[in-house]
């Protein structure tokens, strides 16, 4: 399995949604918001490789 910044940015989306879902509180954070930053960022981050080189 490669990590790029998108499955990243899909990885962290997925886990703000997980916890929105729960009902976890962040001081007025909303994580759906969050989450859906992260999904809609995933589509526009290059799919490069997070690591080695």
């Amino acid at each position: 399995m490669r990590l790029t910044v998108r499955s990243l940015c899909l990885i962290i989306a997925v886990i703000l949604f997980v916890l929105a879902a729960i009902g976890i509180d962040v001081r007025g954070i909303s994580l759906v918001a969050l989450g859906l930053a992260f999904f809609a960022a995933s589509f526009f981050v290059p799919d490069t490789l997070v690591g080695r080189r």
